[in-house]
This record gives C-alpha cells, structure tokens and sequence, in this order.
C-alpha cells in the first residue's frame, strides 16, 4: 500500500492511494479484476474518489485520490477514513500544524498510523463481497509514504509507509534596504528596495503588492504610493529590485507605515521637540527601535534593513546612530514661524518694492528678542526693518526698494547672503514701453526659506502689486485691487499682466492740454463775439437804418443790409424833424416794408465823376451857408458886449 502526499503552499493539497497487485494473485480473485473493482466502487468512502484499477508492468494497482481544501479540511478527512477501517482510539494519534509568519512557513505532519490502516476499508469490501476468502490477507505492512511540497519532493523523517515529516518554508528576502528622508515641508518618506529571488519571484512579489496596497489603504499617507511593479525573473538565475516608496504626514504614520513595510508589529517611531536655551532655534530628535526584517529577511545576510536617513541642507546635524535595530537623529531645524509674507510691488516707472514678513509667536520669541532682530534685519543701508506686536505675535518686517528688478534682487540677495543662505532669488520682468504693455514678471523667491529654515507653522504667502491700472494673475493666483495672491507657497510664480506705461501717460497729457487750449481760445472768441454783437445793439437803438462799414471794419454785405430797422419811439410826424432823424420818411418807411433789397447797379469809372459833381456843388453851398452863419453870429455876440 503506497501513498503520496502533495501540499501546495495555500496548504491545499491532495493525498492519493495506491493498492498494487501481482498478476499471480490477481488470478486467483473470484470474479476477477473486474470483480474487485467493482467491489472497490461499491464500497469507497465519499472522502476518497476511485481512479479505477489500471494493469501495469508487473501486475495492476488500483488509485484513490483524497482531496482538501485547508490543514483542517485534510484532518476530517483523515479521520472519516480512520473511521470507515474500523481504526481503534489509541492508534490514531495524529499531529498536524502549520505556523506562518509571512514569508517564512513552518509544518509539521506527524502520524502515527499507517498506510494500510487507513485502507482497511479496501480489505473489507473485497471480503465482504466474496472476492477473496475471509481468511486471506489483502493488505500488507508493506509499501511508501512521499510527500511533494510546492512541486518538490522534500525528504521525509522516516521510512516507513505513513506520513511523518517537517519542514520550513524560507521565502524571505535575500536582502532588503529602507532610506528614511525627513522632507522640510514636515512629511516623511520611506523607500523600500525589496531583492526579490527567482527562485521566491511568484511569493515575494504577492507580499510587496499586498504592502501597496495596505499603504494605500492607511491613514496619513500622502499621495499615491509608487511601486516599480512585480519583478520578471522567473528564468534569471540574478534577483531583482522592486522598489517601493511612499510619504507619510506624521509620526505615527511613519510607525504604522515602517511595521507594514517590515511585517514587523514591534517597530516604532517617535519625535520630541526642544528649543534650544542659547537661540530659539528647535532641536528635533528622531528615535526608533525593533527596525529589523527578521521576518522578511534572510538570516544568513548580515547587512540586513541598510538604508540612508537624509534630511533638508539647511538642517543642522546634532546627533546620528542607526544599527541593531536602533535609529537616533538629532536636527536643529532652526527657528519656526508662526507665518510668513511676501509682497513683490512694481510700480508704473519699472521701479520695485519688496517686503518680507516674519511673523513668530511669543513663546518662540521669549527672552530670544535680539537674536531674531539680528537674524532678520538686513546690512546697515540696504533695506528698512521694523518689528510690531499684535495677537500675542512679532511681526518682523524687512523691505528693499530699487529702481529696476535687477537691483532689487541685488539687495535681496546681498541680505541673504549676509543671513548665510547660499541661494539666491530672482526677479525679471519684459520691459514696460508702448502704449499698452503685456509683459511677464517672473518671481523666484524659493531662496528665502534657507532664512526661514525652521518652516512655517501656519501659512506662507506670496503676494504681487501691480501698477495702477494693470491686471494681471497666475495660474494658482487671484487678483484683487491690484494685488494678486499665489497660491503656491514655493516661492517661485509668473504673473502675467497688462496695463498702461508711461507713454500712455504722456500722450494723455498731451491731449488734456491740447483740448483746454482749444476750449479757452472758444471762451475768448464768444467773449469778442458778444462784445461786438453788444456794441451793434447799442448803436442800433440810436436810430441807425443800416449799418455802414468804416475804415477798420470787415463787415460783410450781408451784414450792412441785415442793419435793424429805425426805431419805432422816432417814428412820428414826418414833418416833425426833432424826432424823426432821417431827410425822408418816405425812404424810412420803404426800408420798413418786407420786400428784396433793390440792386444798384454800380455806377463806371467815367460815370463816377459825373455822379460827384452834384454833391461836391452841394458841398460848397453848405459850407457857404456855414460861414455866412457863422460870420453873423460872430457880430451879434460883439454887439451884445457892447
């Protein structure tokens, strides 16, 4: 009676029975072969499946085959066969176990019962129905007990035929390293570089893809987490990496994160803060212990968990150990700020502003006044600084003024530079010209978090004032009254603008003047208008029946002819010549009727003399008549004297 044993490593498996006899014997069974495999059939446990009965070689064997799901499952099954062959208590002693720590499995199954007692069923059932005598002996003592463990035969702890062997399924990684980076912005991140065997690929692989995806499934991680995929080495004799790297927000989340990693429940992870009694400079201190892969990892490496711890450069180094399962880091990650600001200001002319806010609470600043004064005020003449208290809180304020960008940043970083940070800003925009300006202005300020090394506890904020009249934003930015507020806290942004220049503001100028010159020359010219139009009325009251042009005057035809009519008060007797100024009323009365003005036709240089004549003759006669008047006045006057 033979048996085999197959355990895949999910602990399923199957148990298979094999009865073998000679052709001598098979002979002498009533009914023969077919007969007894009939017999079989009729009698098989429901535990057990008949394969039939097969002729080999040197006689026939008959195959049964006992499958199960679980250590448990192939328990009861044992005992159901133990039960069908009539196997008493005390010889049925059976020791079954499995112990799994991750990659590392260890069994044990023990029997103390052999191959033939678990198949005396066969024995009866042949007996039973007359195949063999009652007195014959149908199972022997004899036969093999193997047993196949994922595919391979491993060696059993007997000889005998029944199951009596242990083993230790070793999975674990060759080698396995953790870098621990401590990240300025407070996070962590771990990266895993798992040596992954050919020989292990298939297992190994299934425990990182199970890591992932328990990392992604935990609280106070960061992002997705990165995994350079399942290694395909199954035909390379050479293990491979697969590197596996995630950030956490917190210490605790380290410490969840590191025994996921590890399938380590005893690692830990913790930090303590101080500041320090000299500057108020914070001293962190990283510890951690049980950081071994003990479970994971090979035993005979002894460079298990090697790994790197980085850390941000303006971060001093105080204090560090890692071995044996111990880490120590001790930082000065330098003074925290409760929040900080930045405000960039470009004016209209091209010239710049910038100003820095630091602002740190009073517990920071206690008895620490001085030194943050001096660890924030810039060189004596290149920039202004002034400290406010306000909410329990010290504004620390910094600022520099320039004429252009390029010496602003000049400023900025000569300041830095005497601060001991050794990165420097920058600060472009495209010239302002023309009468409407698109321009970029490209901010780079990343470099004042080496001042502001100890974070920010708060907010940090970066701000841009545009000119009067420009707008302008980002792409993580809004604009408000000319400012416009990025969101992104690096530092490091591009505003685009547009608006007016000095150009603009010239030609306007140019135009205001232009039209108040033209609107004081129209004042002017009404003025002299109504000046004149006034003296007109005035001597139209005095009884003038038109208006007749004078040596300086330019009136036109149209105007003598459109002269205002004689007054209406000097209109009365036509003999009555106080009143009535004019030689002919007649003429007077005619002008006064609404009908075209009469042409005259103009009289020819050879008519004109002849046209003179009559008036000069008249003019004699009056002045005649003058002299004569006056001569006689002149003698009456002397006859009055005397």
């Amino acid at each position: 009676m033979n048996t085999q044993l197959k355990l895949q490593e999910d602990h399923s498996g199957q148990r298979q029975f094999v009865m073998t006899m000679a052709d001598e014997d098979a002979q002498n069974l009533d009914g023969g072969v077919d007969g007894a495999a009939q017999a079989l059939k009729n009698h098989t446990p429901d535990v057990l499946t008949f394969e039939g009965i097969e002729q080999e070689d040197a006689g026939y064997s008959a195959t049964f085959t006992m499958d199960f799901d679980n250590v448990s499952d192939y328990e009861n099954k044992i005992k159901a066969l133990l039960d069908a062959s009539d196997v008493p208590d005390e010889a049925r002693e059976m020791d079954v176990q499995i112990d799994e720590q991750q990659l590392v499995t260890s069994i044990i199954f023990e029997e103390s019962f052999y191959n033939d007692d678990l198949m005396g069923w066969a024995s009866n059932a042949l007996i039973e129905d007359d195949i063999v005598p009652a007195s014959t002996t149908v199972l022997t003592s004899g036969g093999t007990a193997s047993v196949v463990y994922d595919g391979d035969e491993i060696e059993t702890s007997t000889s005998l035929p029944r199951i009596n062997f242990s083993l230790q399924d070793d999975r674990r990684f060759h080698n396995l390293g953790m870098d621990l980076a401590i990240l300025g912005s407070g996070d962590f991140e771990i990266a895993m570089s798992y040596q992954v065997s050919p020989d292990n690929a298939a297992v190994q692989n299934r425990f990182i893809t199970d890591r992932v995806q328990n990392l992604n499934a935990q609280e106070g991680v960061t992002g997705a987490v990165e995994d350079s995929g399942a290694t395909e080495n199954h035909d390379s004799d050479n293990a491979e990496v697969r590197q596996v790297s995630a950030n956490f927000e917190s210490v605790e989340a380290v410490e969840e994160g590191l025994q996921t990693l590890l399938a380590n429940e005893q690692a830990t992870f913790s930090a303590t803060e101080t500041v320090g009694e000299a500057a108020p400079d914070t001293i962190i201190e990283y510890s951690g212990s049980d950081w071994t892969c003990d479970t994971i990892c090979d035993p005979t490496n002894i460079q298990q968990l090697d790994g790197e711890t980085d850390y941000p450069d303006d971060w001093q180094l105080v204090d560090q150990r890692r071995g044996d399962g111990d880490f120590q880091l001790e930082l000065n990650r330098g003074m925290p700020l409760d929040s900080m600001a930045s405000t960039t200001h470009l004016h209209f002319d091209g010239s710049m502003e910038q100003t820095f806010e630091f602002v740190l609470t009073d517990q920071t600043t206690e008895e620490h006044e001085d030194a943050i004064a001096e660890r924030f005020e810039p060189p004596q003449g290149s920039g202004s600084f002034r400290s406010s208290s306000q909410d329990g809180s010290t504004v620390y304020t910094t600022s520099f003024k320039a004429q252009d960008a390029q010496a602003l940043a000049g400023q900025v970083n000569t300041y830095l530079e005497e601060k001991g940070v050794s990165d420097s800003i920058t600060l472009r925009h495209d010239p302002l010209v023309g009468i409407w300006a698109d321009y970029n202005l490209d901010v780079d300020l990343s470099a004042i978090w080496g001042l502001a090394r100890g974070g920010v506890e708060e907010s940090a904020t970066f701000h841009v004032v545009l000119p009067t009249m420009h707008s302008g934003g980002t792409m993580s930015g809004d604009l408000t009254d000319q400012t416009v507020t990025v969101e992104d806290s690096s530092g490091t942004f591009t505003v685009a603008a547009s608006g007016p220049t000095m150009t603009t503001v010239w030609v306007v100028l140019a135009l205001i003047t232009l039209l108040v010159i033209v609107f004081v020359a129209l004042l002017i010219w009404r003025k002299r208008t109504v000046d004149h139009s006034g003296a007109d009325s005035s001597e139209s009251m005095k009884g003038a029946p038109y208006n007749v042009q004078g040596p300086k005057d330019t009136l036109t035809e149209t105007q003598i002819f459109r002269s205002p009519l004689v007054p209406k008060a000097l209109r009365t007797d036509p003999e009555d010549s106080r009143t009535t100024p004019l030689a002919d009323w007649e003429h007077a009365r005619i002008y006064d009727q609404a009908r075209p003005f009469p042409d005259v036709p103009i009289p020819s240089p050879t008519e004109h003399p002849q046209l003179e004549k009559p008036h000069d003759q008249q003019d004699d006669a009056d002045n005649i008549s003058d002299t004569s008047s006056n001569t006689q006045g002149e003698s009456a006057s002397e006859d009055d004297q005397k």
